[in-house]
């Protein structure tokens, strides 16, 4: 009786690419952003931690994001593992740029250029954004292009500050988290 009353199980179908990329960057958007607040947090005083503790929060974010991303690459099909292919290349150009300015930081002994890797990992969303836009000829992407590129400006008015960890938690919150979440809605993009 219960089998001819209830339908029949289907197999979860595959994510479209659109929604397998809007749940990485909503997830990049929520790990990333909170770091950033955690960071403003701990530099500003707001919070009474040891700026050493920064030593440890950076790792586990890291750790956090890739744990999940391969839970949402197995569970996600090939469209999941596409998407995180491109998280991937964007990880690793802010790691690459990273180690430039850890590089130039020892070259100079003087480790106050590593404040630039706030604008710059925002520039690389900034970049992110406006290649999806062309490729997937959506002209609302340009939105969050434009307000990232507004964002790197503002860190960078900010630049030593702990108010730049702020601007660039209000960017991930604002320019990839939100879209992240229209993305992986499902919505008509």
């Amino acid at each position: 009786m219960t089998a001819a009353v209830l339908p029949a199980a289907t197999a979860p179908s595959e994510p479209t690419l659109t929604v397998a990329a809007g749940r990485v960057l909503t997830l990049a958007g929520t790990v990333f952003g909170l770091s950033n607040l955690f960071q403003y947090g701990v530099q500003s005083g707001l919070l009474h931690l040891h700026p050493a503790v920064l030593g440890l929060s950076w790792p586990i974010a890291v750790a956090a994001f890739f744990v999940v991303l391969a839970r949402l690459r197995r569970v996600g099909g090939e469209t999941a593992r596409r998407a995180g292919r491109w998280s991937r290349l964007g990880i690793s150009a802010m790691i690459l740029a990273a180690l430039g300015l850890l590089a130039l930081s020892l070259i100079r002994h003087d480790f106050s250029a590593m404040f630039w890797m706030t604008p710059v990992s925002i520039g690389i969303y900034v970049v992110a954004w406006s290649a999806a836009a062309v490729r997937a000829r959506r002209l609302w992407m340009v939105v969050p292009a434009l307000g990232a590129l507004c964002a790197a400006l503002i860190a960078v008015s900010v630049l030593g500050t702990p108010t730049q960890y702020l601007v660039y938690a209000g960017a991930l919150f604002a320019f990839v988290l939100i879209p992240g979440l229209w993305l992986a809605s499902g919505r008509k993009a």
